[in-house]
């Protein structure tokens, strides 16, 4: 771990809300790289926007937050994973909520595995990441999910958000039956976050992963795939906000690449990190 944490705070008497910690990696992306310095990045966004959030009536000013820094440095994907892997394994018996910032969407194959197997993943995202293989790859921020629910099944995943993946990938997802909220789905509903609240009806614990492509490039320009016809600002908030009463076990928030930002990005990477710090404050445990 680095040694200069940047957004740590600690109120006396208050439980800790969230415990933060960074994953700078980004080797195996395919189109536009820079992912590895988002961690920083959205940092610096949130200490320089207000943290009151009016819509759920919390203010992260009196919360307690821990900033653990950054994971060591690696161009290795299976150390990667295997540090996210152990580190989220030594916290997620802590009672407050893990915050991971990405880097690319590959570490959530680390993360979710030392999640409880009563916790339900949700994943937000462009694309299905649901190739068997890309670029010579069979594990990348391309295929993780794949891999993922090899390991754990489709019963606890729910995706939201796609419009972009190979015939492959929809035809095997239909076959898997995997539950999802495509774009299509989602412009053409009064309130498609009553559908994930169905989805969820049995799990009381979940875990958020955000790849900021799911964001339509208008609203978040700095990603790593960008993909036009996405969730608007308003639209992701009113998903999260759904969530409200759950146990976020954790979340991470991946593929912002600050190299082609105009600030906008970062600035809502770090809205979506405090309403969700928010949200775990309000959690029934």
């Amino acid at each position: 771990m680095s040694p200069e944490p940047r957004i740590t705070q600690f109120r006396e008497g208050t439980p800790l809300s969230a415990r933060i910690f960074g994953v700078p990696y980004d080797y195996t992306s395919t189109y536009r790289p820079g992912s590895r310095f988002g961690p920083d990045a959205i940092r610096e966004a949130f200490m320089n926007i207000e943290i009151f959030s009016p819509r759920l009536g919390v203010d992260l000013e009196k919360a307690n937050i821990d900033d653990l820094g950054n994971l060591h440095h690696t161009s290795s994907l299976e150390k990667m994973c295997d540090g996210v892997r152990k580190l989220v394994n030594e916290l997620v018996d802590d009672d407050s909520t893990i915050a991971i910032l990405g880097g690319e969407h590959s570490l959530t194959y680390g993360s979710f595995k030392s999640m409880p197997a009563s916790t339900a993943l949700i994943v937000f995202d462009a694309h299905l990441d649901m190739r068997d293989e890309f670029a010579d790859l069979k594990l990348s921020h391309a295929t993780f999910l794949r891999r993922l629910t090899e390991e754990v099944g489709f019963d606890r995943v729910v995706h939201v958000g796609a419009r972009a993946a190979s015939a492959d990938e929809w035809s095997f997802v239909d076959k898997a039956k995997m539950k999802l909220i495509p774009m299509h789905t989602i412009l053409t509903t009064e309130k498609p976050e009553n559908i994930l609240k169905e989805f969820l009806r049995d799990f009381q614990e979940v875990y958020v992963s955000i790849d900021m492509d799911v964001i339509d490039p208008a609203f978040a320009p700095a990603v790593g795939n960008p993909e036009p016809g996405g969730l608007t600002t308003h639209g992701i908030l009113e998903f999260l906000y759904a969530l409200t009463g759950k146990f976020l076990r954790g979340f991470d928030i991946v593929e912002m690449t600050p190299g082609y930002d105009n600030g906008a990005t970062k600035t809502l990477a770090a809205r979506l990190l405090a309403e969700l710090i928010a949200i775990s404050t309000l959690r029934e445990k």
